[in-house]
């Protein structure tokens, strides 16, 4: 059972840096997109950067799932469910944010993107 215990926390915590990397990796191309469209005087940077937000946010989120594994003691435990919730109600806010972009550029009637590849790509 010690061994089970040993290979599942060597487990968890190499998927937890694998998915934070991932996170930090699209947050930095992310930011890199849009600085280049802020140059190039690109529309929908606001959308743009919103969506790699929350898409960051969606892999950390799993990375706080997957530390739930390594969780020990309440005060663990509340800290944990603490940072989940956090992250839930900010990723909520950011899709709400997307959201209000589109019906705020529709409603001018501005040309939105021919699909979600043309804000990401």
């Amino acid at each position: 059972m010690e061994l089970l215990t040993t290979i599942t926390t060597a487990i968890a915590h190499v998927g937890i840096e694998l998915l934070e990397i991932a996170a930090m990796g699209i947050l930095l191309f992310g930011s890199g997109k849009t600085i280049w469209m802020l140059i190039r005087h690109k529309p929908h940077i606001t959308l743009s950067v919103t969506r790699f937000m929350n898409i960051a946010l969606i892999i950390m989120l799993c990375a706080e799932i997957v530390r739930l594994v390594l969780v020990r003691t309440p005060l663990e435990l509340a800290i944990v469910a603490g940072m989940v919730v956090l992250h839930g109600a900010i990723s909520f806010l950011i899709s709400w944010e997307v959201d209000r972009e589109q019906s705020h550029d529709k409603g001018r009637g501005e040309k939105e993107p021919a699909d979600q590849e043309d804000v990401l790509l």
